[in-house]
């Protein structure tokens, strides 16, 4: 071969090089600024490239997805929780016969081990030959764009709480303080007329010997008798005692009300204590689990934090709820109460909050789902299965801490919130 053919072999090797470059660069752009989640698998399934979409809803990063069977780590189970062969998946049969295929209500899985909603298109990828060589996977994340929309509401609905309850809280507050004035001047005045009734007694036993007294003590004997004033010695004070206990449940309401109403309206993280913060969900959720459960609270001494009140409010407070509920369903055949303890403390820099039921627990079958969006257990109208997912979203994202769970069947669950203990004066 002359020296010419060979500098012109060279050229024309250069040129496809380019090419090829060119294309991969294309490509690259192509995935990194298409909108949607974009998977490339090779021949045999094998992932070869994905954009950021793909990574940021699977969770993994891209050295660590690369070089991964795309079937095997991301589509290898059915709802149900049944085995889903390779075989039967879109993406083997648009690598095996060139087909394209359009899925609507699948789900994958992220590297938590979480399942999210998706829908997708698997089309072949051909070489110059017209080969197959590989395919291409776009997906949309159904559970995330739920999930915002749901996040979405929520904010709307714990700004409506907010308004609604510090208009409640003012409601009552403002008539509880005249209920409240009254009741300790009555109390007082009562008091007063207790001891000159003594001393009326007093004066009327020392007089009844007189003769021209006798007749009107008599009466007032009678009186005293027919009022039954021992009864009232008796009562009132306890009467008084029960209405002042009533007015300060009244007030301790207000201010769980006033303080749930601090739902972020400036939507600004604030110097907390946490303490407070449940005892407050606590005074709000009385109603669901009064009748179930009894409460044990063992709040250790810990820092305030910077958090968003009205969410951190709304994580326990479904929590305290799912707890009930679950305690109701294991006593629904007993009248044995079940309960709820809920502990507090500092473990290095961290808050820890733990809150631990007696209820049903949670079987091992969906252990691995209570986390997701849309998922739930409960019978239809009880719950949406947005409440875990919404109560994951708000201490992971918004917080920066975890929430995880433990749970043994027909025993009881423990759900763990740690946040991070940061200087309230950040």
């Amino acid at each position: 071969m002359e020296q010419h053919d060979i500098e012109s072999l060279f050229q024309e090797l250069n040129s496809a090089k380019e090419a090829l470059n060119q294309v991969r660069y294309q490509n690259e752009m192509m995935l990194r600024w298409v909108e949607g989640a974009v998977l490339l698998v090779d021949r045999q399934g094998v992932i070869i490239q994905a954009n950021d979409v793909a990574l940021q809803a699977l969770g993994w990063k891209e050295e660590e997805l690369i070089g991964q069977k795309c079937h095997e780590t991301i589509h290898h189970t059915l709802e149900d929780g049944g085995e889903y062969p390779w075989e039967f998946c879109p993406v083997f049969a648009a690598l095996e016969d060139g087909s394209s295929h359009h899925v609507s209500g699948d789900i994958f899985w992220n590297k938590e081990g979480t399942s999210f909603s998706v829908d997708y298109i698997a089309c072949s990828t051909r070489n110059e030959q017209n080969e197959v060589n590989g395919a291409v996977l776009t997906f949309r994340n159904l559970t995330e764009m739920r999930l915002q929309e749901a996040n979405r509401i929520h904010g709307m609905k714990l700004e409506s709480i907010g308004e609604l309850s510090a208009g409640i809280a003012h409601e009552i507050n403002t008539p509880m303080q005249f209920v409240g004035g009254n009741l300790a001047f009555l109390q007082e005045g009562f008091d007063d007329l207790l001891t000159l009734f003594n001393r009326y007694k007093t004066f009327r036993q020392s007089v009844a010997q007189e003769e021209k007294f006798t007749a009107a003590c008599e009466e007032l004997l009678e009186f005293e008798e027919e009022i039954d004033v021992d009864y009232l010695k008796e009562e009132v004070p306890t009467a008084f005692s029960q209405t002042q206990e009533g007015v300060d449940r009244v007030i301790k309401l207000v201010q769980g009300l006033k303080g749930f109403a601090h739902s972020d309206s400036n939507h600004a993280k604030q110097a907390m204590d946490i303490n407070t913060i449940i005892e407050n969900t606590l005074v709000v959720s009385r109603n669901e689990y009064k009748y179930v459960a009894d409460i044990e609270t063992h709040f250790n001494t810990i820092p305030m934090i910077m958090v968003y009140p009205g969410d951190i409010g709304q994580v326990i407070l479904n929590l305290i709820v799912n707890a009930a509920h679950a305690i109701g369903d294991a006593t629904a055949e007993s009248e044995e109460k079940g309960c709820i303890r809920i502990e507090t403390c500092q473990q290095g820099n961290e808050i820890v909050i733990t809150i631990t039921d007696t209820g049903t627990g949670i079987p091992d079958s969906v252990k691995n789902r209570i986390f997701d969006p849309f998922f739930t257990t409960k019978e239809v109208g009880k719950g949406s299965g947005q409440g875990l997912a919404i109560a994951r979203t708000i201490i992971h994202d918004k917080h920066q801490g975890t929430l995880a769970c433990t749970s043994t069947s027909s025993k009881g669950t423990t759900f763990s919130i740690r946040l991070p203990a940061e200087s309230s004066d950040k």
